[in-house]
């Protein structure tokens, strides 16, 4: 088909124009393929009567059932992918010094990719370093004046206690005093008053009788009287100025000078404490205090963070290629911006499609043999999707990977990869040539030659390959079977096996 179309494009091909025969050489090609083709019938007519002279059977290709290995594989291609990926961030705001990378390199673990320009991120350290240790004292010296004014409060609060305790008592007692004295003057004036009422009655009597009798007796009586009656009206007089209860008074005079003292010192203690109240933080505010000073930490520990990586690099952290780069040297980056990708060389797979045919004999874990640019590695299944998806001409495949066990320098990301999965395996098995099965509407069949007569054999079949399949049931190790059934042979037809190797 080929050779033709090729002589067509040569014909075609002004440049590359057939010559023309001469009657001469024409006319010798002519003799030559009629020697030829007489002489073929000559040597056919000589074997046919050579045959019937010698009465010979039909010789039929047959082999011997043998056993042997066989195994099934699946066949694919697909693109050689990284099975570990790293993307990589800014993590603050810097200018890239140093590039050390472009698109495609080969890089490895350890290698500094990037460098970027610390001066910046120099001050900004210092500057966080010293708003956090400022905001640590502020929250520190805030706690320490609140913790003094809770003991203030404490310490004012019992004594307010105390001193509301002693103030009633001291009370109780001016009350006792002046009740005392109240009591003894009011004691002391009815009894006096009592006495001069009944000297008075005595001497309105003594008053009547010396009216009725003037005698000495009576008058001496009035005299008596009255003598009485003015020591009570002095006694009643000098009842204001009692020693015993002038003292009394005195007393009471000092304590209620005690009680006002002691009322200012406890109106102090409550301005204290309620001083005291005021300035004390309450659970909040303690908080949002702790808050400031822990975010200033924070600053601090990530400013310290970013100018350590930034003198550090950015490092690979692991072998592998450069598969996008998003920056460039003097690139300014934000914290978040994306620098660039690297996967890994050392951990590669092939990402495969199976069809709903090849699905049935791929498991995890088969192994395989993997074909990268001309050079061949060990694979292993190690995954297999567990949903179909249409393809773009619409035929539903399962996506696998196949992982390569043994990767090299030499492999490339994003080329193809030829696969074969050793998918199953039979070994030490009875295995005849496909040609030697054949199909019909009772099943798989093998014509046997035995004592040289065709024998039907149905038999069960399992593994294939490319050449060879496995005979699980109908036939046994030596049977002769005919490899080619295109000659009309039937059950019981004589033949003669013309064994192939």
């Amino acid at each position: 088909m080929f050779g033709r179309k090729k002589g067509r494009d040569k014909l075609q091909d002004g440049s590359n124009e057939k010559k023309k025969m001469s009657p001469q050489k024409r006319k010798k090609v002519i003799w030559r393929m009629t020697a030829a083709i007489a002489a073929l019938l000559i040597i056919g007519a000589s074997v046919s009567r050579s045959m019937e002279k010698k009465n010979m059977l039909p010789q039929v290709p047959a082999v011997q059932v043998v056993r042997g290995d066989i195994e099934t594989t699946v066949s694919t291609s697909g693109v050689v992918e990284s099975e570990i990926s790293q993307v990589y961030y800014a993590p603050m705001a810097a200018k890239v010094s140093v590039l050390n990378v472009e698109l495609g390199d080969a890089v490895k673990a350890g290698d500094v990719l990037l460098g970027y320009d610390t001066e910046d991120l120099e001050y900004k350290q210092k500057s966080d370093a010293l708003d956090a240790q400022a905001s640590e004292n502020s929250y520190q010296s805030s706690i320490s004046e609140s913790n003094k004014q809770e003991s203030i409060y404490a310490q004012s609060t019992e004594q307010l206690a105390n001193i509301e305790i002693i103030i009633d008592a001291q009370q109780a007692c001016i009350k006792q005093l002046q009740y005392y004295v109240e009591d003894e003057k009011s004691r002391q004036k009815l009894k006096l008053y009592d006495e001069k009422y009944r000297l008075n009655r005595r001497i309105n009597n003594l008053n009547v009788q010396s009216y009725i009798e003037d005698t000495e007796g009576v008058h001496v009586s009035q005299a008596q009287a009255m003598n009485e009656l003015e020591e009570i009206n002095r006694k009643l007089e000098e009842l204001e100025e009692n020693k015993e209860l002038t003292d009394i008074e005195r007393q009471i005079v000092l304590e209620q000078e005690k009680l006002a003292d002691m009322e200012i010192l406890r109106d102090e203690i409550k301005s204290d404490k309620n001083s005291s109240e005021t300035s004390i933080l309450d659970a909040y505010k303690k908080k949002e205090l702790e808050a400031i000073a822990e975010k200033g930490r924070i600053n601090e520990e990530l400013a310290q963070a970013h100018l350590e990586e930034a003198l550090a690099g950015v490092r690979a952290d692991f072998n592998g290629i450069i598969t996008e780069l998003d920056i460039n040297e003097g690139f300014v980056t934000e914290a978040g911006t994306k620098l660039m990708k690297l996967e890994s060389s050392d951990d590669v797979r092939v990402n495969i499609s199976l069809s709903k045919y090849d699905l049935a004999k791929v498991k995890l874990g088969q192994k395989a043999e993997v074909t990268i640019s001309g050079q061949i590695y060990e694979g292993t299944v190690s995954k297999i999707n567990r949903m179909a998806e249409k393809n773009d001409s619409g035929t539903r495949l399962v996506s696998a990977e196949v992982h390569v066990d043994n990767p090299d320098d030499n492999i490339y990301l994003g080329i193809e990869g030829k696969v074969v999965i050793m998918a199953q395996k039979s070994e030490n098995t009875l295995v005849a040539p496909l040609a030697a099965v054949n199909v019909d509407q009772e099943g798989d069949f093998c014509y046997v030659v035995k004592e040289g007569l065709i024998e039907r054999k149905s038999v069960t079949t399992g593994l294939s390959d490319v050449n060879s399949i496995e005979i699980l049931s109908g036939l046994e190790e030596g049977d002769i079977i005919l490899t080619d059934s295109s000659m009309g042979l039937t059950e019981g037809m004589q033949v003669e096996p013309l064994l192939m190797e």
